[in-house]
């Protein structure tokens, strides 16, 4: 019997380029290509429902660890709901970032994993200034 593969759990289709700038205080800001994965309503339910099952899994499972469970049942019960709570809101997540340093012009390419922010900040790996990557407070719409 022949048993399909199992379907990509994300979907590459929802990944998204977007224009961004990288930002170093008194420097002119470089322009920045951002990936970011867009989830609908759907995708952002389904991806709560899995944070807060597999939560309230572990913490079924700490109920057998000596002395543990005492800290870990109770802060993965109340620990599940509220990721998934982020999680069900989170419409874009960004996947990575590429530019040049504005500070020493140095490209750079940066693999993220949050939530879509107005700025996030980095390090550069050539000089090791902090910067800041600056995008549209909200993301756009497809």
């Amino acid at each position: 019997m022949h048993v399909p593969p199992h379907p990509p759990r994300e979907n590459p289709a929802d990944l998204r380029e977007h224009e961004g700038a990288l930002a170093y205080p008194d420097r002119s800001s470089s322009p920045a290509r951002v990936t970011a994965r867009h989830r609908d309503a759907r995708a952002r339910t389904a991806r709560a429902a899995a944070t807060w099952a597999a939560g309230w899994g572990m913490a079924v499972a700490a109920v057998f660890l000596p002395v543990l469970h005492f800290i870990l049942v109770p802060l993965l019960l109340v620990a599940a709901p509220a990721l998934a709570w982020q999680r069900l809101h989170e419409a874009a997540t960004l996947v990575r970032a590429e530019g040049d340093c504005p500070a020493c012009a140095a490209p750079q390419r940066f693999t993220l994993g949050g939530p879509w922010r107005p700025r996030t900040a980095m390090r550069c790996e050539g000089c090791g200034r902090r910067i800041e990557l600056v995008l549209p407070d909200t993301p756009p719409a497809a």
